[in-house]
């Protein structure tokens, strides 16, 4: 269908599409159904395309989709665009023109992977190979050889952007991507390098990705770091300290003297606003979650983990079987888990011509708990870093480049962790950018979307030229 929207003044005429794949196992028998919406403007023959999907796993496209870069966005009054289930739950969402959309750039296909959106198992069995790491990434690569084909797209420069765990899915992807024309990676508050950011005993990192970010939130309550401006400076004073004395001293282990110790936990506890004794008691490696439930817990409230800004009640320990991360007050989903959107699903049929009948899934938790995470390839299983193919891509790929976008308030997936995972994959340098921004996990609010999005075109522009 045929729409227009204003972008930097100008109005840009656009077809939007809804389109499905069917994917066949081996002996042609239907697996599983994945689907997107794509936006198309301009002469194709001179148009690069996006293609832009989330994470999770169990996530849609949505947050990037209506809150970020599609020519329309959803809103509610007031204004709450980080959270998914308090926007299903008030009845209060509206959906207006988006400034901050792309499509002046390119076109755009958002993408969303088996089990979210209008994507789904077909058989009944529920074998289906793609909720696995490689089964995920295969899907999606699929469809979008599929689409660039069934567009006489292959000529296009192709432009590919990863949220959060989308951004593993996406280096997971990309050792068997050099074949087509890749311009550009975008990687937005992504998870890369699983192993090294994963809580395991022996494993000190997790806590030193963590630490700046930790700092930044006792900030921005009013807990700590009185007096200083503004967040880039608190994260940078805290990540001076936690890739130095604090990384050497969690290095020592049970060696580090008694003295040194109490020392560290003493500036730990002045950039946390935690207690010296919890600092110590916890070995001075304070965990995420507690951190998050200790901060204001004089206030009876949760500090938001996908956004240290937001607050909510603070819930009971454990409920049921679900991890913690599931009561974080900016993710806002309540006791369900599943998310379906009728707004997003009548925006889908009405204004793309979405034929699917059923309901669109914003979000499954349930898809997340039985996730499989194992490899399929020769690496070792206990390694979870698929990193090293960006750099593989970008060396196929002379004139391709990367961006890294991530936020001061994302304790999901810390921007710390994040370019460490960068730095450290063999990409080379001049070739990577990073953006860091005032933002939590998701890029939501008007000043982040607007540098964002710039970026973003900066990217295309600098690429599309071969410089």
């Amino acid at each position: 269908m045929r729409h227009t929207v204003t972008i930097a003044g100008r109005a840009v005429e656009y077809d939007a599409q809804w389109e499905s794949l069917t994917l066949t196992g081996a002996d042609g028998t239907p697996d599983a159904l994945i689907s997107a919406t794509a936006y198309l403007a301009g002469d194709p023959s001179a148009r690069p395309v996006m293609f832009l999907f989330n994470g999770g796993p169990g996530a849609s496209s949505s947050p990037l989709h209506m809150s970020a870069f599609g020519p329309r966005r959803f809103v509610t009054d007031p204004v709450d665009p980080l959270s998914f289930g308090r926007d299903h739950a008030s009845g209060r969402r509206r959906v207006v023109p988006n400034p901050f959309c792309l499509l002046d750039a390119a076109d755009l296909v958002f993408i969303d992977p088996v089990g979210t959106g209008f994507s789904r198992e077909l058989r009944q069995d529920g074998a289906a190979p793609y909720l696995s790491v490689h089964g995920d990434a295969a899907a999606t690569e699929r469809f979008i050889r599929w689409w660039l084909a069934e567009h006489k797209r292959q000529d296009s420069p192709i432009y590919l952007v990863g949220e959060s765990f989308g951004g593993f899915r996406l280096a997971t992807m990309c050792a068997r991507i050099t074949d087509l024309d890749v311009a550009g990676l975008v990687f937005i508050s992504p998870m890369l390098d699983a192993s090294a950011t994963a809580p395991a005993p022996g494993n000190d990192l997790p806590h030193v990705f963590d630490l700046p970010t930790m700092a930044v939130a006792a900030w921005v309550h009013g807990r700590a770091s009185a007096g200083i401006p503004d967040a880039a400076t608190v994260f940078a004073s805290a990540q001076a300290f936690a890739q130095s004395e604090y990384l050497t001293a969690l290095h020592l282990g049970s060696g580090l003297p008694q003295r040194d110790r109490a020392a560290v936990a003493e500036r730990v506890a002045d950039l946390i606003a935690l207690p010296a004794e919890r600092v110590l008691a916890d070995d001075l490696r304070v965990q995420s979650e507690t951190f998050l439930r200790m901060l204001l817990a004089d206030r009876g409230e949760l500090v938001g983990r996908l956004d240290t800004r937001i607050t909510g009640p603070m819930p009971p320990e454990a409920v049921d079987d679900r991890p913690p991360a599931a009561d974080d007050p900016a993710l806002g989903i309540g006791r369900s888990n599943v998310i379906h959107s009728d707004a997003l699903a009548h925006y889908l049929r009405s204004e793309a011509e979405a034929t699917d009948d059923g309901s669109y899934v914003s979000l499954s938790l349930e898809l997340n708990f039985a996730f499989d995470w194992r490899n399929d390839h020769p690496k070792p299983d206990f390694y979870r870093n698929p990193t090293a193919n960006i750099s593989t891509l970008l060396r196929e790929r002379p004139h391709a480049r990367a961006l890294l976008i991530g936020g001061y308030f994302d304790l999901a997936t810390p921007l710390a962790a994040s370019v460490f995972a960068i730095r450290h994959c063999g990409a080379p340098p001049s070739r990577v950018e990073t953006l860091q921004l005032t933002a939590g996990h998701s890029l939501a609010d008007d000043d982040t979307l607007r540098t964002a999005s710039a970026a973003l075109r900066a990217l295309i522009r600098t690429t599309s030229t071969g410089t």
